[in-house]
């Protein structure tokens, strides 16, 4: 199994990096960078792996969410999400699209593609419309983080 994740490429872990939770392309793209690749390769596919779980979030997080709750499985992680998104849902609800721009666009711990799609999910908003906020969000968070990357790399 070693010999796994010995054998991958940078691009791969760069890719698998920016899809997983709190850390996506705000640790990727410095990781791409440190390891030799070039900004634009570390900032693209590092905007891919953060941007594919977003279609899968949107459609499902409500659902699961709402099984969660009724079944009392993990009681105290659906409340904790609960109260976490309700709160930032309010903030996003009057700009809905826009808003979800911002949001995932800011570099920040918490404000990513996961949690901009979860808010999607929960404010509703249809996948045609979300997902390219989304997208464009990771773009520019994704520009930030790289310029930001390549300077310190200097």
């Amino acid at each position: 199994m070693n010999d796994f994740f010995v054998n991958l490429s940078h691009e791969v872990y760069v890719f698998l990096l920016a899809a997983v939770p709190l850390i996506e392309l705000r640790g990727a793209i410095p990781l791409g960078i440190g390891l030799g690749m070039s900004p634009w390769e570390a900032y693209w596919i590092s905007v891919a792996g953060s941007t594919l779980p977003a279609p899968f979030l949107i459609l499902f997080f409500r659902k699961i969410l709402e099984f969660m709750e009724e079944k009392n499985i993990f009681k105290w992680f659906t409340d904790f999400l609960n109260n976490h998104i309700y709160k930032k849902s309010k903030k996003l609800k009057a700009a809905n699209i826009l808003g979800i721009y911002v949001f995932v666009a800011i570099p920040l711990p918490s404000t990513g593609a996961y949690t901009g799609s979860a808010l999607a999910s929960i404010l509703n908003i249809r996948m045609k419309y979300a997902l390219p906020a989304i997208f464009f969000g990771n773009m520019t968070a994704g520009f930030i983080m790289m310029m930001l990357s390549h300077a310190i790399m200097l």
